[in-house]
């Protein structure tokens, strides 16, 4: 069991009912029902209502979550140089410019 509070599950399994995935999820399984589990992050359809921690229906019986599982989802996060092309432009030229 970890010794961190925010890795050992139960906050893992309240973001988890809210949509939002945690940085450890293994251990936030332990405190989430197989139908909670099985909507949030193998992207199965829900057994029964989905409610979040406060007990608002977030999804119905039958209703699948868009992306599909954790594995799905997170498989299409694409990265892509944040640095355009005009900043190397302009660093050189600013450059040049301090340096005159």
């Amino acid at each position: 069991r970890p010794s961190n509070w925010m890795l050992e599950g139960w906050v893992g399994a309240f973001l988890g009912r809210q949509g939002y995935y945690s940085a450890a999820p293994e251990p936030a399984k332990t405190y989430m029902s197989d139908a909670e589990w099985a909507y949030w992050y193998e992207g199965n359809p829900a057994a029964n209502d989905i409610v979040d921690p406060f007990g608002k229906t977030l999804a119905k019986a039958g209703s699948v979550r868009d992306g599909g599982s954790f594995e799905e989802r997170f498989g299409n996060i694409v990265v892509w140089n944040s640095t355009m092309d005009e900043n190397t432009y302009l660093v050189q030229k600013w450059n040049e410019f301090i340096a005159s």
